[in-house]
Parts: C-alpha cells; structure tokens; sequence
C-alpha cells in the first residue's frame, strides 16, 4: 500500500515537472522569434508556405533532397513575388564576387556556390551587405 502511494506521488511529480519544461519551452524567445520588421515577417509567411508545399515529398535518397529543397525554394520565391518583392541586383552582383571565392576555396562549381547562398539569403530579413529581397518598384 505504501509503495502505491509512493509510486502514484512520483507520477504526479514527473508530469508537474513535464508541464513546467513544456510551459517554459513555449515562452522563450529564441533570437528568430524576435524579428519584427515587415520583410522579415513576410519572409516567415512564406517559408511556412513553401516548407508545407514541400513536406509530403519523400527525402530517403539524396537527389530527393534537392529536390525538395528545389521545391521549397521555387515556392518561397513565388510567394515573395506575389506579395510585391523580388531578388535584389545588388545582392545578385555581390553573390557572384563572393560565389566565385566560395567556389574556388570550396573546390565545388560557381553555379553549386551561388545556389547556397542564394538558398540562405532568400530566407534573411536583414543583412550585413545588400538584401535578397527588395520591394518591386
């Protein structure tokens, strides 16, 4: 009888302990979390977009994961150009100064290099040198 009590204490502790882990999770503020400008937000709208556009494709071999990585992409890109943005000429030009380095150091093709950081690009608010996005004129 003791020992009932004792077990049935426990399982009250974990799932109070489990909760609290579970509450403090949902309110930290990680440092993406925190974006808050309008370029920002539409580029989280729209990842959320192309990441479900994406996600009922199978990614056991590796050519279907650039594929679904191709997928994502086209689809980000699509849903920035609908909602008024489009890639930047500034960027584009700094990209292939900084792709042909990437390239060479990398020892991978300029075309491979320039697809990595355009792919990281698409999805930054801000950056340090010119953005991916701009607003259509």
């Amino acid at each position: 009888m003791k020992t009932l009590k004792v077990a049935g204490m426990l399982a009250v502790m974990v799932v109070i302990g489990a909760g609290v882990l579970y509450w403090q999770n949902l309110h930290e503020d990680g440092p993406e979390a925190v974006r808050s400008s309008a370029l920002a937000q539409m580029i989280n709208q729209c990842d959320l977009i192309a990441t479900k556009a994406a996600a009922a494709l199978p990614e056991s071999l590796p050519f279907q994961k650039q594929e679904k990585f191709a997928r994502q992409s086209r689809v980000l890109d699509r849903c920035m150009q609908d909602r008024g943005y489009q890639q930047n000429p500034a960027w584009v030009a700094q990209a292939t100064a900084r792709a042909s380095e990437m390239a060479h150091t990398q020892a991978i093709s300029q075309d491979e290099a320039y697809e990595t950081l355009r792919r990281q690009a698409m999805l930054k608010g801000e950056a340090t040198g010119a953005n991916y996005w701009r607003k259509r004129p």
